[in-house]
């Protein structure tokens, strides 16, 4: 039985798309309304260097410029088609540009599948008949792609109507939603900030995100990548787009729409209520170092502050010094910024003491550091603040200093001069925000390359996303090995929906090396007996049953019997209770009972978009109660495992996780990962834990769909 590959395909060539030099706009004409007629003269609005060929049978020139009556009469084959044409043409356009040599379009029409079955049949028909040419196509139901930099206007969007040009700038964002895409662009321009590329890549039905991703990775005009989607077709090829990035030091913002099923092989254990929509791409976004914003107000406002900075320095820690004109401000951000996961701390003496002749008397220097507006309307003061400055930001519980302005009676430039020389000297990031900030001073700034918010909390929400992408950066990288198991020799056939129960799971753990709780499954009283005293007292006993799989709400379960006597009763009982439910039980499983130790619920389960994902949580009687849980690729490294484990609640007291807790993570990720199936969950819960030990106490595995 080989295991469900989650491997990718290749990437796709997306170079004529993103740089054509010669453009094919069929279906296009001078009639009102006609997209592919407002594509030629967006190219010509826009100073396009490309060369364009309107093709159009009914017509002789459209815009101005000679019209061919085929594709088969260009004077060359295009790099690239723009199919301006209805969804029911759409295919056999795709023939005669494969017929003529063409082999990239863009096709911008609706109708496929978001248009019902026999849209989707379109799509389906569409996707084949470009796989079996080689044709290389944006869309369907997209708006195209915009280079702000050549520039190249492959699109119909009717922002373009409103501006004279594009500013080029070092943003790309592709997208599924070209409305989101189009906005943003539009957005960010009204705010000095101009895009590389605009990509929209509609119903996806055979270019993806990850394509161009993967392109923008590598290319030189690209500083930050930013993304909306609802979904991936490859969810290993998305992965891979995202390292891409990673590697090549580019943030990516992803903005994700729609809940993500995770797998639906959890319903009957702890993980299904654990594993919840959405967490899955958390895990994934954070593993590949993507940043995950919820809006596109926030995904500008990052893309925006990470244009102009140096991408070099990035937080080392979480401390952020608020440096206010007013003391009010300043505890807000102390606010928000805890409940973004920064925190404001306490400036040490050391740092209080070199600020005393640097600050006006009436100054707060504890953080926030309250200024007071003395610190710029006396000139004593002012020619000061740079040294401040620096004093401040050189304190080592320091990750990044804030600027939080407001209006100034005058002072204004100098004031942003000095802050744009500060971000400039300072070895940490520096974020300003400065509501009714005066024009003048925004243009300085803006030259200057800083980015200012308009409002503090943004400000605060972005410097959050920023700190969690410095901590993904961080985290170690490395490839874990997956396990070398025969699973086909304890389940050669499981049919859809097996439930392996306790003792048969315990014993694939342990034959796979991970250690468990001493216990042996009785199917009489005295075997109950014998099985206590083997594994030794005090013992648990657990009614086994694949029709039940949380046996304590069943009242299947009996804890701490310590003699021959409770055994011989608790048998009897489990066996009433058992016939009362009604269950036919495969035996009553006697356990060693460990008395010492704290609790995690392990499992792991296999998405349907990103392969074998590893959950670790609260366990025992807390796993659902207190929704505690973080979740990750599997299989994980220790370093994985390591930050996995920091990030829960029930484990921020604990200290450094000990190894043994540490190695049976891996060693269950690196099984789990080599599962066979479709669509499995395997748990643990709990996993109970010394700082010595971790075993295996209560096991489940359900093959949904083998």
């Amino acid at each position: 039985m080989e295991p469900v590959s989650d491997g990718a395909a290749d990437f796709a060539d997306v170079t004529r798309l993103l740089a054509p030099r010669t453009v094919a706009v069929i279906g296009a004409s001078d009639q009102p309304g006609n997209i592919g007629g407002a594509a030629v003269r967006f190219f010509g609005k826009f100073g396009s260097p490309c060369t364009i060929w309107p093709v159009n049978r009914g017509r002789d020139t459209v815009a101005g410029l000679t019209c061919y009556p085929s594709l088969a009469e260009l004077p060359a084959p295009a790099d690239l088609a723009i199919l301006a044409v209805p969804a029911t043409a759409v295919l056999q356009v795709v023939r005669d540009c494969a017929a003529a040599g063409i082999r990239a379009g863009i096709a911008w029409a609706g109708g496929f599948v978001e248009g019902g079955s026999e849209g989707m049949a379109r799509q389906a028909e569409l996707a084949a008949l470009c796989r079996e040419t080689g044709f290389a196509l944006l869309g369907p139901n997209c708006i195209g792609i915009i280079d702000t930099h050549t520039p190249i206007t492959a699109s119909f969007a009717s922002m373009m109507l409103n501006f004279d040009r594009f500013l080029p700038g070092n943003i790309s964002m592709v997208s599924q939603s070209g409305g989101l895409a189009t906005m943003g662009q539009a957005m960010a321009q009204l705010q000095g900030y101009g895009f590389r590329y605009m990509i929209s890549t509609g119903n996806e039905a055979v270019l993806e995100v990850a394509d161009f991703i993967h392109a923008l990775a590598a290319d030189s005009l690209t500083k930050i990548i930013a993304t909306y989607l609802e979904g991936v077709r490859d969810g290993a090829k998305f992965r891979r787009a995202l390292l891409d990035a990673r590697d090549a030091g580019k943030p990516v913002i992803v903005l994700k729409a729609g809940a993500t099923p995770a797998s639906k092989a959890a319903a009957a254990a702890h993980t299904g209520a654990l594993a919840g929509e959405g967490r899955v791409w958390d895990a994934v976004l954070r593993d590949c170092a993507a940043i995950q914003v919820e809006s596109l107000e926030e995904l500008l406002d990052i893309a925006m502050q990470l244009s102009g900075a140096d991408l070099n320095k990035l937080p080392r820690s979480r401390g952020v010094a608020a440096v206010t004109f007013g003391g009010g401000s300043g505890v807000l951000s102390a606010d928000q910024c805890d409940r973004v996961g920064l925190n404001v701390p306490a400036l040490t003496d050391e740092t209080r003491t070199a600020l005393q002749d640097l600050v006006p008397p009436l100054a707060s220097t504890r953080n926030p550091v309250d200024l007071t507006p003395q610190a710029y309307q006396n000139p004593q003061w002012l020619e000061r603040f740079p040294q401040a400055l620096d004093v401040i930001a050189a304190d080592p519980g320091v990750g990044m200093t804030f600027f939080q302005l407001g209006p100034m009676a005058r002072g204004d430039l100098e004031m942003a001069r000095m802050v744009a020389a500060f971000r400039a000297r300072c070895a940490k990031p520096v974020v300003a925000a400065w509501p009714l900030m005066i024009q003048v001073a925004s243009d300085s700034l803006h030259e200057d390359g800083v980015h200012v918010f308009p409002e503090y909390s943004r400000a605060v929400r972005t410097m959050g996303r920023v700190a969690n992408y410095a901590d993904a950066l961080a985290t170690e990288r490395e490839s874990a090995p997956v396990a070398s198991y025969d699973w086909s020799a304890d389940l050669p056939n499981p049919q859809p929906g097996t439930v392996i129960s306790e003792h048969a799971c315990h014993a694939i753990l342990a034959r796979a090396g991970l250690p468990v709780a001493a216990g042996r499954l009785a199917k009489t009283a005295d075997a109950a007996v014998d099985a206590a005293r083997s594994v030794g007292f005090p013992v648990v006993m657990k009614g086994i049953s694949p029709e039940v799989t949380h046996r304590a709400a069943a009242g299947l379960l009996a804890l701490s019997l310590r003699s021959e006597v409770e055994v011989r009763e608790t048998w009897q009982m489990l066996q009433a209770r058992a016939a009362s439910l009604p269950v036919v039980l495969d035996g009553i499983l006697v356990q060693h009972m460990m008395q010492d130790g704290a609790e995690l619920l392990v499992s792991a389960f296999r998405d349907p978009e990103f392969g074998v994902m590893l959950s670790v949580g609260a366990g025992g009687t807390l796993t659902e109660l207190l929704d505690d849980v973080v979740l990750v690729p599997a299989p994980v490294t220790r370093g994985a495992a390591t930050d996995a484990l920091r990030r829960l609640r029930v484990m921020r007291k604990a200290g450094d996780p000990p190894n043994a807790l540490l190695d049976f993570l891996c060693r269950f990720s690196a099984l789990s990962a080599s599962a066979p199936w479709r669509q499995f969950v395997l748990e643990v819960n709990p996993v109970k834990w010394t700082k010595d030990e971790a075993r295996a106490v209560d096991g489940l595995l359900i093959i949904e769909q083998p």
